[in-house]
């Protein structure tokens, strides 16, 4: 497997049902959406709202992380999409970092770029053993972008088969947006 620290983009799970919003809208943090489709966990946010986490549109650091697999498997019925940003442009404006899940302990804190970047275990993520409790936590390390992120800004978007690649084109073209959309079925624990 490739490693992860030296990669390129950072991905961000939704339902495909969520993109002609986040077309015209942008990615926006949770705090300011309305009427979508929502796949996280009650519990959960109920916890990131404690730490003020519902301001931030939330990126992970690679596809197919445990909350990836955990929201897939949850929501069978639901179509995803993995929307990809480049790490550069979350560097240059000002995104945050969580080395860990941010619910793992008390001690989470939210860390500028560089050294929330620098915080992560690279050696434990990539290896990617989310039957131990800290190395699932690593893995599930946050980027966090505490304004909306432009569609205009995305690079591309993964879909697990070519019906989902024909939808996502057709929405792009519809909204004047010039990423790449491949097919990628490997990113996805379920295949419509």
């Amino acid at each position: 497997m490739a490693d992860i620290q030296s990669q390129k983009l950072l991905y961000h799970l939704t339902d495909i049902n969520n993109l002609p919003n986040i077309f015209k809208q942008g990615l926006l943090p949770r705090s300011q959406l309305a009427n979508f489709s929502d796949v996280a966990d009650g519990e959960i946010i109920t916890s990131r709202r404690k730490l003020q986490l519902e301001n931030y549109v939330p990126f992970h650091f690679y596809a197919g992380s445990p909350f990836d697999g955990r929201v897939q498997l949850d929501n069978r019925q639901k179509e995803f999409v993995l929307i990809t940003v480049r790490r550069d442009f979350a560097q240059a404006n000002g995104w945050k970092v969580i080395p860990c899940h941010p619910l793992s302990g008390s001690d989470i804190q939210v860390l500028d770029y560089a050294a929330g970047f620098n915080a992560i275990d690279w050696t434990v993520m990539n290896s990617r053993d989310y039957q131990d409790a800290r190395g699932r936590s690593i893995c599930m390390a946050e980027c966090l972008s505490p304004h909306s992120v432009p569609a205009t800004r995305f690079f591309n978007i993964y879909v697990a088969h070519q019906g989902a690649e024909t939808l996502v084109n057709r929405l792009k073209v519809a909204n004047g947006l010039a990423f790449y959309v491949d097919v990628m079925p490997n990113f996805f624990m379920v295949r419509k």
